[in-house]
């Protein structure tokens, strides 16, 4: 009866935007991925480190002092720091957190010479913000009693 005027499939025009979208898209997909895995073994350094001061933070409430490392010394399992906690049975596997991208990047302890200060340096790919910045030259301290 009555004949549709429609015409099925796309017009050049059509088709053109289609593969420039999928050309945009297949061009900044690895991008994406390579930025949001940066970001993800920043937030992982992040927290490593954190479990690495509340490790520090429970063997000084013990003992009266960090484990003492007057020079740096990389976090690698066969350290001062690794040795300490095991012994002390805060760390049951002797495994300590290791950087996502070691050994290119690792974690770095030293204390002072009477144990009461510590310094855990590690790297950040991207993440910036008040107290960290991209690179080797990231730091954290004893974390102030209460301070939680």
């Amino acid at each position: 009866m009555f004949k549709s005027n429609k015409k099925l499939g796309m017009t050049v025009l059509e088709l053109v935007v289609t593969l420039a979208a999928i050309v945009v898209v297949v061009a900044a997909g690895p991008r994406l991925y390579e930025v949001f895995r940066i970001k993800a073994h920043d937030i992982r350094r992040l927290r490593h480190v954190e479990q690495l001061q509340n490790a520090l933070q429970l063997y000084y409430t013990h003992n009266n002092t960090y484990p003492v490392a007057t020079r740096e010394e990389e976090i690698t399992g066969d350290d001062t720091l690794t040795r300490a906690l095991s012994r002390s049975f805060l760390i049951l596997d002797t495994r300590l957190p290791v950087d996502p991208r070691a050994p290119e990047y690792t974690y770095r302890y030293q204390t002072s010479s009477d144990g009461q200060q510590y310094t855990i340096t590690y790297c950040m790919e991207a993440f910036k913000d008040a107290t960290h910045a991209p690179g080797c030259d990231n730091r954290a301290y004893p974390i102030p009693i209460g301070s939680k």
